[in-house]
């Protein structure tokens, strides 16, 4: 006797799949599958993916070629594409179709997305080490701050073609505040 052949169907619950035994009875949903919400993870196969985008296999195959995609492999080298991927294809289908581009173009436009991500990244980087500066500083005890020291007057002259000339007076530097239980015994 034949062993039930099992593939998965859509459950009731969204984003969940469960294992159906195909008899006539549509099998059971004893071992629900959550697909995973990352969009990073290659789920799709080549066809599945070029339908989502509405394009040809072969021409997911020819944007691969040209590094315009990615896609990950299993481990006996089949393609797996990701839903990042998907909507990738989708803009690439997008530029091409409606806006005319040729891929040289796409790949500029694509590089260009790329490093805008990066220096978002980073901005995102400085704001936060901005914000745990700033709480830094707040948690530090007055006394143990700098006190901010104006420097005299700067005795130079701006040349006619915006150089400067003349000699700098040496500049007083900030100097740490003692706390004030030293403050009065320095007095």
């Amino acid at each position: 006797m034949a062993a039930e052949q099992r593939y998965l169907e859509p459950h009731d619950r969204g984003r969940a799949w469960s294992w159906s035994t195909g008899r006539a009875d549509g099998g059971s949903a004893d071992e629900p599958f959550e697909l995973p919400d990352d969009r990073d993870v290659g789920v799709y196969v080549i066809s599945v993916a070029a339908e989502l985008a509405g394009l040809h296999p072969q021409t997911l195959r020819a944007y691969e070629r040209e590094g315009l995609l990615t896609p990950s492999r299993t481990e006996g080298g089949t393609r797996r594409y990701s839903q990042r991927d998907v909507e990738r294809l989708q803009f690439i289908r997008r530029l091409t179709q409606d806006e005319g581009l040729n891929l040289a173009g796409v790949r500029v436009v694509l590089d260009l997305g790329e490093k805008l991500e990066r220096a978002r990244g980073r901005i995102e980087e400085l704001e936060e080490m901005v914000r745990v500066l700033a709480e830094r500083i707040e948690d530090t005890p007055r006394g143990d701050r700098f006190e901010i020291v104006k420097s005299t007057p700067s005795k130079m002259e701006v040349h006619p073609w915006r150089r400067r000339t003349g000699q700098r007076p040496a500049q007083e530097r900030a100097r740490p505040v003692p706390p004030p239980e030293r403050r009065s015994a320095e007095v």
